[in-house]
């Protein structure tokens, strides 16, 4: 992985860490490799839960797989990641996901603003006319 400037590497780790499984899952590996049975057992999540954190995780470049006697491991790639937990940093309100309903909030916002900016646009071609 190439290194990442801090604030990119805090984005992205703030993004994959919203999820407290994905914490759950970090912690565990910060304490060795691990094969994705182990990992679930230890969490106590259901293997497939597990898997699909794992590859996020992994697209993003935080842990990585290598095939071992025929089973998959998993460890942390970039060992910033450790201290970031160690240090235990809060993760910012807009990287937590939001309820449903101050999704609708922000994109009635969203609409009000784009519809306001149409009526403006509507209103000048008016005067034009």
């Amino acid at each position: 992985m190439h290194p990442l400037p801090p604030h990119l590497f805090d984005e992205i780790v703030h993004k994959a860490l919203a999820s407290d499984l994905r914490r759950d899952i970090l912690v565990s590996l910060s304490k060795g490799e691990k094969y994705l049975s182990e990992l679930a057992k230890e969490i106590k999540r259901k293997p497939q839960t597990v898997d699909f954190h794992l590859k996020l995780l992994e697209e993003i470049g935080i842990i990585e797989g290598s095939w071992k006697e025929g089973k998959k491991t998993y460890r942390i790639k970039d060992k910033k990641i450790i201290e970031f937990l160690q240090e235990r940093k809060s993760i910012p309100p807009e990287y937590r996901p939001k309820p449903p309903h101050e999704i609708i909030l922000d994109m009635w916002q969203d609409m009000k603003k784009r519809l306001d900016k149409i009526e403006k646009q509507l209103e000048e071609i008016n005067r034009k006319v």
